[in-house]
């Protein structure tokens, strides 16, 4: 797995910089969110196999709020098979 992302208000350019860590402030409403996102996530990943593309937070959160970073899980070209 490979993160990657850019500094608030600045224009993402060819995919950001890879990241080593992340630091997410949260609250149980962004949890709660989050777990539904990456549920449906793999549930996409799963019924698509090699289809799935990338998905946005933003796109599928019904409670998003501008405030939240907008997560984009991509595959991962290399995946072998199907996750357990």
């Amino acid at each position: 797995m490979r993160m990657f992302g850019h500094r608030k208000g600045e224009e993402q350019v060819d995919g950001g910089i890879e990241l080593e860590d992340v630091v997410i402030e949260v609250d149980e409403a962004f949890l709660v969110a989050l777990r539904d996102f990456a549920q449906d996530t793999l549930d996409d990943m799963r019924r698509l196999g090699p289809n799935y593309d990338h998905v946005h937070f933003q796109d599928r959160c019904p409670v998003w709020k501008d405030t939240w970073p907008d997560i984009i899980l991509i595959r991962k070209d290399d995946a072998p098979g199907e996750i357990a």
